[in-house]
């Protein structure tokens, strides 16, 4: 137990251009019985960017961030998990309200439509304050996915070359609140399906 502490204390102190966690990820009830709530010590890897690899039986677990501080951007490869409701709820708690942990997202799938339209909605029609929405999120897909806009979507830019799409929504509540979705169409086939949504 003292090896393990000295040399997470080591890892704390030190900051990471890059980590991936392959469907593993340090116990933080772990770090907490090792630390013994030692406030002295900051019990976080600094990182700028995180790469987690989730399945079904560490799906929760990838999901706890107290010990991340994340500089620049989260991505998260769901590939091997069945989505549920549970699930798709989570991750859009993460996005509604990650803004301030999170200044880029990246979710990865087999298929994500609930999840879009559920954050879609949220943005346009629920939320009366979206301050800690994630600013930059990216929600990839190697399903083609039938992306649904609200009516009052905007088309702003159409790309024939990339072909790429871009749509300007407001929040209805505060229409200087403005997100830009664009929506990329993979290259070749196999690649991914990429929507990108900034939140101005």
């Amino acid at each position: 137990m003292i090896i393990a502490r000295c040399w997470l204390e080591k890892l704390f102190k030190c900051v990471y251009g890059c980590a991936y966690f392959d469907r593993n990820i340090f116990n933080p009830e772990m770090i907490d019985i090792l630390f013994d709530n030692d406030k002295t010590i900051p019990l976080k890897f600094q990182l700028q960017q995180a790469n987690l690899y989730a399945n079904n039986e560490i799906f929760e677990n990838v999901l706890i961030f107290y010990h991340l501080s994340i500089s620049e951007s989260l991505n998260i490869d769901f590939k091997d998990v069945n989505i549920t409701k549970e699930h798709t709820n989570i991750l859009l708690n993460i996005l509604i309200n990650g803004g301030t942990k999170f200044p880029k997202i990246c979710f990865e799938f087999v298929k994500l439509t609930k999840l879009y339209g559920l954050f879609i909605k949220y943005i346009q029609t629920t939320s009366k304050d979206c301050s800690k929405i994630v600013p930059d999120i990216r929600l990839k897909s190697l399903v083609k996915t039938n992306f649904k806009l609200n009516e009052r979507a905007k088309e702003v830019k159409n790309s024939n070359d990339s072909k790429s799409t871009t749509y300007l929504i407001k929040n209805i509540y505060n229409p200087k609140t403005k997100f830009y979705l664009y929506f990329e169409e993979p290259k070749k086939v196999g690649d991914i399906h990429t929507l990108r949504i900034i939140k101005e």
